[in-house]
């Protein structure tokens, strides 16, 4: 178990942040055979320049409950690479559903993203968190039981 500061934005990407301190601990996962594709379209017009990080709104993207999200670095757009996907406001926990709604770009070279252009491909796969609890998570969850 770590005590962590996880840091967020509140109201919008570069704006107010937040933070709150939690108890964290590590797990392990097995990702299943299955998993989908989903496809990061720029829902604005964005001038870029070469190596300045700009995020750029996207259709909204649901990912479900226990799903891990990896890019796919082989579908980009010409003009550089998503490096993140974000949202604002309180962090969620890989159980819960998540919606996604902007995405971190990279530029490589100067230019116009337009509305509609693919970003990028990510990959979705469906995980399960193993029934083993981490070192510290255990003896967390016997010690808040047995009090006495």
């Amino acid at each position: 178990m770590a005590k962590i500061n996880y840091v967020y934005w509140k109201d919008k990407i570069g704006g107010e942040t937040e933070k709150q301190e939690l108890e964290a601990f590590s797990y392990g996962f097995t990702v299943g055979p299955h998993g989908e594709w989903e496809m990061l379209i720029a829902k604005e017009d964005k001038e870029v320049k070469k190596n300045e990080l700009v995020n750029i709104k996207i259709e909204e993207i649901e990912f479900p409950p226990k799903a891990m999200v990896l890019p796919c670095n082989i579908m980009r757009h010409a003009l550089g690479i998503v490096s993140s996907l974000a949202a604002v406001g309180e962090p969620k926990s890989v159980e819960e559903r998540r919606v996604m709604d902007e995405a971190l770009f990279h530029p490589i070279c100067d230019g116009v993203v337009n509305k509609g252009d693919l970003l990028s491909v990510v990959n979705i796969f469906y995980a399960s968190v193993e029934r083993r609890l981490a070192r510290g998570a255990a003896e967390k969850w016997l010690s808040e039981r047995y009090r006495y």
